[in-house]
């Protein structure tokens, strides 16, 4: 195993363990334990179904791209790509979803890169929005219960540099004079094929301007289909939220928030512990406990987990590489 690997899962189980001391450990385990294992199997059930229609997503550009490859082959490839990303920083172990396509589909890296990328700009644009809405709503209602002013630099710092992802994958996808004016890396070892993939995604990236309605129409049904696994999830740890809006329009907006913290490049695997303390401080202000809202978030996790050990066999292959 890599130094650097160990390091991020002693940093990971040290980030969980104070999660657990501050929120009261024997109250999360209780929890757990008398878990309602019905709507924990309906929300995993949803959650395949996400992915599912995930791998239809990566299966409708590469056909677009005049690549064949069935649903079962590239919702096994997305999976795999899935269960990486539980186990990375940022989440990056994801992209090894193409890798698995190209190396078991014998389809051009830059295009499986594509099938991938692109969506991708949409999800992080649409994840920067509502998450935004959701930070805006909630630093007004602390505003509110203390009867002061909140400073929103953090707020605008933070969500800038996700913006300032989206406008880099979007140049990369969609601006051939971007991507000329980065050749400079060719100069830096990997950086040849690295520029290749580029351009050879750049060219093809019309592709993904064609299928801009079917993409959005994806990424809404998936957006509903993942406030309802949430929702299934706080019903199966019988958690209760005290807010004056309907409960699947609630964890529609927490969702987002709460992800987005997955992908900080902090030094955990997927943002473990942040992600949990996160949630465990934004449902606080909903009245719900901090043992429930750990409980919550880690039973989420780890049935999100479960479902992408369908994919272990890909994996396995690639997270060495990525980590």
């Amino acid at each position: 195993m890599k130094k650097s690997t160990l390091i991020q899962i002693l940093v990971s189980l040290l980030a969980i363990a104070v999660v657990l001391y501050l929120s009261d450990f024997d109250k999360v385990l209780a929890i757990i334990w008398r878990i309602n294992l019905s709507y924990l199997l309906a929300s995993m059930l949803v959650y395949l179904a996400i992915n599912i229609l995930m791998g239809f997503r990566i299966r409708m550009l590469l056909n677009g791209l005049n690549e064949k490859i069935s649903l079962a082959d590239s919702t096994e490839a997305g999976l795999s790509g899935m269960l990486a990303s539980d186990f990375t920083p940022g989440r990056t172990g994801y992209f090894a979803t193409a890798f698995l396509i190209t190396a078991n589909s014998k389809i051009k890296l830059h295009k499986s890169m594509l099938s991938i990328f692109g969506p991708q700009l949409f999800e992080f644009a649409f994840k920067c929005i509502t998450g935004a809405i959701a930070m805006w709503y909630i630093l007004e209602l602390i505003s509110y219960k203390t009867g002061g002013e909140m400073k929103f630099i953090g707020m605008i710092i933070g969500f800038g540099i996700f913006l300032a992802m989206v406008v880099l994958m979007a140049l990369l996808l969609f601006s051939s004079k971007f991507v000329k004016s980065i050749s400079f890396i060719r100069m830096f070892p990997y950086g040849d094929h690295v520029h290749s993939l580029l351009s050879d995604m750049q060219r093809n990236s019309r592709t993904v301007r064609k299928f801009i309605p079917q993409i959005t129409v994806l990424l809404s049904i998936t957006w509903a289909l993942k406030s309802l696994e949430w929702l299934l999830v706080a019903k199966s740890v019988g958690m209760q939220v005290n807010s004056q809006l309907p409960e699947i329009i609630f964890f529609a907006f927490l969702q987002p928030l709460i992800t987005m913290l997955q992908f900080i490049p902090a030094p955990t695997l997927a943002g473990m512990g942040l992600s949990e303390g996160g949630t465990a401080a934004v449902l606080y202000l909903f009245g719900v406990p901090p043992y429930e809202s750990v409980a919550f978030a880690l039973m989420t996790r780890s049935m999100n987990v479960m479902v992408d050990l369908l994919g272990i066999k890909g994996a396995v292959k690639v997270i060495d590489r990525i980590s």
